[in-house]
């Protein structure tokens, strides 16, 4: 986790007119990285100024790109924020939690807004974050999930499959397993956020491509862990392969 000290940039006049003074050879010298002041902008420069009120804090998390003139944090759901990483060691292709403050103005504009961050944490990435490159450019599609499925690895063994999917009568496709242990059935969605979707008290369970033959079941945000035919969905899921017909 990287905590941002910001107590001298609080004292400053509005951020970008004004430089603070450096600190005096006695002030602590923790291991925490500094956001620059305004004095220091030769070297880092400033995304923005701070909120001239009340500050407005955020915490928001996502995956870091390379923006058009800063860095940009995509959230799962699509949010977009403009931020400084300062001397903190994350870059592009980081999944990460800023906390900070919403700049009152900013040259990144883009985004919903500028981040001035006072803690950048590396964070799991949750299911629903899905990143293309690991999908093969495969997309889900009723075709690629029918079939019989079983957990990739050596005791695969297609004469006892993990799950079926079949198409039913509307076109859907229907899937048929155990869930912690239980006989259940629910329908595979393919659309925007294509998942695995039971009755009541089983939490949607998020799914992708691992392609190029492959279907990687995710646990779902914020819910308990489950096990889908004695496979424990937690982390970065669990990779299924299709059985030859």
């Amino acid at each position: 986790m990287t905590t941002f000290r910001n107590t001298t940039s609080l004292l400053c006049a509005p951020l970008l007119l004004l430089a603070c003074a450096a600190p005096s050879d006695d002030a602590d010298q923790s291991g925490d990285d500094i956001i620059a002041t305004p004095g220091d902008v030769e070297e880092t420069p400033a995304t923005g100024t701070r909120p001239s009120g009340e500050p407005s804090m955020v915490t928001v998390e996502g995956r870091v790109a390379q923006g058009v003139e800063c860095l940009t944090l995509k959230t799962p759901d699509g949010d977009t924020w403009s931020f400084n990483v300062g001397e903190a060691d994350f870059g592009p292709g980081d999944y990460v939690q800023i906390t900070g403050e919403v700049a009152d103005a900013s040259f990144c504009q883009q985004g919903r807004g500028t981040l001035v961050p006072q803690r950048i944490e590396a964070k799991d990435p949750p299911a629903r974050d899905r990143d293309p490159a690991r999908a093969g450019g495969l997309a889900v599609t009723s075709a690629y999930v029918q079939g019989n499925w079983v957990a990739k690895g050596l005791k695969a063994d297609c004469t006892r499959p993990d799950f079926a999917v079949t198409r039913n009568r509307n076109g859907g496709s229907i899937i048929e397993t155990r869930i912690n242990g239980v006989p259940a059935t629910g329908y595979v969605d393919v659309g925007d956020t294509p998942a695995l979707q039971w009755d009541e008290g089983i939490p949607p369970l998020p799914i992708e491509t691992r392609g190029p033959d492959g279907l990687a079941v995710m646990p779902a945000a914020g819910a308990n862990i489950v096990t889908l035919a004695g496979h424990r969905i937690e982390g970065d899921g669990v990779v299924f392969v299709k059985c030859a017909d």
